[in-house]
Parts: structure tokens; C-alpha cells; sequence
């Protein structure tokens, strides 16, 4: 008898615990479900705070274009009529060339709006196979004389290597590399002239071609280093308390569709800023399809 007790009160006892231990298993399967919840939640609120600003950044950066648009259509229009003047006129045959030059300035503001609307709506236009080196170069030539007047001494290495393919659309790269330049010329405004430096630096790494523009400015927040836009949610990023941010957006769009990435990180060298541009190879993006593989380095050495 007293062995059956015995025996029942193990029974019990196991039956106890045996609830007790269900019982912690379910609370931990409980936390862990409200963790994920909660992870689930968090991202869903991001991609949506992303997804606003892209589609913010996008709508504002259109309402620009469209003011643009409107005086320099008055502008086109006024230099053809100036131009057809001197046509007929003999007096003013000396004022052609400017007058065509002024029209082909116009022209050449209405291709940039058009392809800052195409990148900015995810268009890919059409692209070839092209020396990453070239659209780098006539970028730096473009904005060269700013640079110098504001007394920024210029660095550059590698972009004599013409051996850099991509299959990419020059204009686009073009104007993202500006973008990156005047991004450095207003961050070194804040520091003594004879502290003005930017740097460009062209090299393959691997299967990539990879552009590195650092200045010796006040560089990037710590919390943004290291980083892509999207990790942040922050698709109209600007480093300026004025302004609407579209410079990075339009890089990130622009490496975006040429199937590359860009980071943001630190210049050891200089002490400000660096922007990481990669580009697959023509060759690795033939093989792969897409070209994305790999992950740019979070810092410059």
C-alpha cells in the first residue's frame, strides 16, 4: 500500500513538473514570438518610412524639374529667335557662335533634367560598354574650375586606367560623380583653405570597379559610416542642415541602375568623408547576369 502511494506520488510529482516544464517552454515560444513580432513590426515600419521618403524625394525632385523646365523652354525659345535675328543681319554675324553655344547650353540642361527624371523613376536607359574612367574624368573637368577657385587642392589616382569596363550610361555616371563633387566642395566651405582636399581613387577590386571620392571635410555622422541608404531608411540623406538632399539619392539611384552599390564610410587618409561607387566589370557582369555578389569594405584604407 504504502509502495502504491509511493508510486502515485512520484506519478504526481513527474506530472508536476512535466507541466511546469511545458509551461516555461510555451512562455519562452511566447517571448520569442512577440520578439519577432516585434522585429516584423519595426521593419514593416521602416520599409514604409523608406518607401515614403523615396516616393517624397521623388515627387519633389519632379516639381523641380518642371520649374526648370518652364524659363528655360522661354530661354531655348528666345535664343533661336536672337539667333534667326543674326542671320539676317549682317551687324550681328559676330554674335552667332555665342548665341549657338547658349542654345546647345539649353539642350544640354534639358538631356540632364530628362536623365535625373529617368533615375529618379528607376528608368534604365540605354548603356554600352564604356572606360569607367571617361564619364569620371569629364565630371572632374566639369566642376574643376569651382573646385580650384574655391582653392581646393585636387588628388586623383588611376584614372589614366582605361582598362576599367563597365557596361554603363556615361551621362548618368556623369552627373552622379558631379553630384559626389559638389556634395565635397560644400562640406570643405567650412574648413581652412589651405585644409581643402578632395581625392579621387579608381581601382578594381576583384570583379568590381570601384571610384572612392573623399575629402578632408568634417566627413559623415559615425552612425552613417559603413552603411548603404537603405540601411538607414534614409533616401533623401544630406549631409547639409539646408537643402533637399537629392545628391546621394541620385548616386544611389544611378549605381543602383547599373547594378552596382555605394557605402558610405571614412577617409583615414584625408579625415572626412568617402563615397564607395562599385561597378561590376563588364566581364563579371556578363557571367553573373546581375552583379550583385559581394559586399563593398566598410572603411578606406
Amino acid at each position: 500500500m504504502a509502495s502504491d502511494t509511493l508510486s502515485l506520488g512520484f506519478l504526481a510529482g513527474g506530472a508536476l513538473v512535466s507541466s511546469l516544464l511545458i509551461n516555461v517552454a510555451q512562455r519562452c515560444q511566447l517571448r520569442r514570438s512577440r520578439r519577432q513580432m516585434e522585429s516584423i513590426r519595426s521593419s514593416l515600419q521602416r520599409e514604409q518610412q523608406m518607401l515614403r521618403r523615396r516616393l517624397r524625394t521623388s515627387l519633389t525632385a519632379a516639381a523641380v524639374a518642371h520649374e526648370i523646365n518652364q524659363p528655360l523652354s522661354t530661354l531655348n525659345l528666345i535664343s533661336e529667335g536672337l539667333i534667326a535675328q543674326a542671320e539676317s543681319s549682317p551687324g550681328l554675324a559676330e554674335a552667332q557662335p555665342l548665341l549657338q553655344g547658349l542654345r546647345t547650353e539649353c539642350q544640354r540642361v534639358v538631356e540632364l533634367i530628362e536623365k535625373m527624371r529617368m533615375l529618379l523613376r528607376s528608368v534604365k536607359t540605354e548603356q554600352r560598354p564604356l572606360a569607367l574612367a571617361e564619364p569620371i574624368g569629364a565630371a572632374l573637368l566639369y566642376l574643376k574650375g569651382g573646385l580650384i577657385a574655391e582653392q581646393v587642392k585636387i588628388e586623383t589616382n588611376g584614372l589614366e586606367d582605361r582598362s576599367l569596363l563597365i557596361h554603363g550610361d556615361p551621362a548618368q555616371i556623369q552627373i552622379a560623380v558631379a553630384n559626389l563633387l559638389r556634395n565635397a566642395l560644400t562640406a570643405l566651405r567650412s574648413q581652412p583653405q589651405q585644409q581643402r582636399q578632395v581625392m579621387l581613387t579608381l581601382r578594381q577590386r576583384d570583379h568590381w570597379a570601384e571610384l572612392i571620392v573623399a575629402d578632408s571635410g568634417p566627413g559623415f555622422p559615425r552612425r552613417w559610416q559603413a552603411r548603404t541608404l537603405d540601411d538607414h531608411g534614409l533616401l533623401a540623406l544630406s549631409s547639409r542642415s539646408t537643402g533637399m538632399g537629392l545628391g546621394l539619392y541620385l548616386v544611389d539611384a544611378t549605381v543602383e541602375n547599373h547594378a552596382g552599390e555605394m557605402r558610405l564610410s571614412h577617409c583615414n587618409q584625408l579625415g572626412g568623408a568617402a563615397v564607395i561607387l562599385r561597378f561590376p566589370l563588364l566581364e563579371a557582369s556578363a557571367q553573373r547576369g546581375d552583379g550583385r555578389q559581394g559586399r563593398p569594405g566598410a572603411g578606406l584604407a
